[in-house]
């Protein structure tokens, strides 16, 4: 029988992770003696949601507990926010990402919604965890900088979104995703993701065949090409 964590979302039958194993970023925030005695006994195990492609609906309600918010451990997972009849806007969530759905102020006429784009594992930061974080202020120091990080990458995309010419926001924002989630690469770098056109349209603000023709573009400048199994490989050095 599965069992239901404290924000609503079913967990896989109670698995739980632990943090020090899979976030070794944290992990390296926490003193020495911390980082021992892994495991599930580990007082920094947490719930953790595992995700399949698709439309997913977050718990949006206050948590009647303690409770951190969500902590992507693998996968991608897109929010989407339409004004409808204006304009679209998406932002990618990732590996070591922080969020709060319940923190979500929209504004009166736009409309958000939650897709899974690639399989995620989601770490439930529920009220045990948050109890010992209290104890740990180095967790809690890095917990905040994980959701500062964010705001500032909001505003680097932000800014790439005023720039002028699809080519150069799809780019833009291919190293900027590839800066935080991909690797090194003897041609350049990659993105272990096959984000779709439509997904890049919503990206960059634009139509989708236009996106496909700046990417037809940009693969024949030999900016970049999509890899056999549908990762972007980003060929040279960054803009």
């Amino acid at each position: 029988m599965s069992r239901t964590a404290d924000n609503g979302q079913p967990t896989a039958d109670g698995a739980r992770v632990d943090l020090l194993e899979r976030d070794a970023e944290l992990a390296r925030a926490l003193p020495p003696g911390m980082r021992k005695g892994r495991g599930q006994g580990s007082p920094l195990s947490a719930g953790v949601l595992k995700l399949k492609r698709g439309p997913w609906e977050p718990d949006a309600r206050q948590p009647a507990v303690d409770h951190l918010g969500f902590l992507v451990l693998d996968g991608l997972v897109g929010r989407r926010v339409l004004v409808p009849e204006r304009g679209r806007s998406l932002e990618l969530l990732g590996r070591g990402d922080l969020f709060r759905p319940w923190q979500d102020e929209s504004a009166s006429f736009e409309q958000l919604s939650w897709t899974v784009i690639e399989p995620a594992a989601i770490a439930v930061l529920d009220e045990p965890l948050a109890a010992r974080a209290k104890e740990l202020p180095e967790l809690l120091e890095a917990l905040t900088d994980r959701a500062l990080r964010r705001s500032r990458r909001l505003a680097v995309s932000a800014a790439i979104a005023n720039t002028v010419g699809v080519q150069e926001r799809l780019l833009l924002s291919l190293w900027q995703l590839t800066e935080l989630w991909g690797r090194k690469a003897p041609e350049g770098a990659v993105l272990p993701f096959r984000l779709s056109h439509q997904t890049l349209a919503d990206l960059v603000g634009a139509r989708r065949p236009t996106v496909t023709l700046a990417l037809r573009t940009l693969a024949e400048r030999d900016l970049l090409r999509r890899g056999e199994s549908g990762q972007w490989i980003l060929v040279g050095d960054p803009p």
